[in-house]
């Protein structure tokens, strides 16, 4: 045999290989997808925002991953609050619930009050963003869009003090799908 054709079997089995095992790799861009939940936006009637009756509700439908944790309280007296910020967006466009707390219900602070249970809190689910119809421009150049979402969770048990944040890229995919409304509908009702 002569050079050339061992030449071109080398080649060829070298190629062969090269193909084989590109396929065992997976994508790297899925696994590395920096996406940590995806929201929408509905239409939502409110009362606690002086003359407005609707609004454009933008909250999550999925995530990668759940961020969860519990508290066991045992007869200490705390202070929590919450707050949350899309912070490369118009503040003043984007309005937060203020009566969303730490349990998902009433006040978004709790002072003095005495708890015999274990609390598990769920972050993003305490984070609902509103936009007021008039700002209707403002929701359409978020749809199909990535941003930054930081939220902070304070908890004071006496002279203890901790502290849970999170700084996550959400995509905001645009309107909500019936499908969609639905998977918020049973989160939301699950939590009440």
């Amino acid at each position: 045999m002569s050079v050339r054709v061992i030449y071109k079997i080398c080649i060829i089995i070298a190629c062969a290989f090269a193909f084989c095992n590109a396929a065992d790799y997976p994508d790297e861009k899925s696994d590395d997808d920096p996406i940590f939940a995806y929201f929408c936006f509905y239409k939502d009637s409110i009362s606690w925002i002086h003359g407005e009756d609707s609004v454009y509700a933008l909250t999550y439908y999925e995530m990668k991953n759940e961020i969860t944790f519990s508290i066991n309280f045992k007869s200490t007296t705390d202070v929590s609050s919450f707050w949350v910020s899309l912070p490369d967006l118009d503040r003043n466009k984007i309005i937060i619930n203020p009566f969303r707390g730490t349990q998902g219900r009433g006040s978004g602070f709790y002072r003095g009050r005495k708890y015999l249970e274990n609390r598990t809190v769920t972050p993003y689910d305490l984070i609902d963003f509103y936009i007021l119809q008039k700002d209707s421009l403002l929701v359409k150049s978020l749809l199909g869009t990535t941003n930054r979402l930081k939220w902070d969770y304070d908890l004071k048990m006496g002279k203890q003090k901790q502290e849970f944040s999170g700084d996550n890229t959400i995509y905001i995919s645009g309107f909500c799908t019936e499908e969609q409304l639905k998977a918020i509908r049973e989160r939301k009702k699950k939590k009440e």
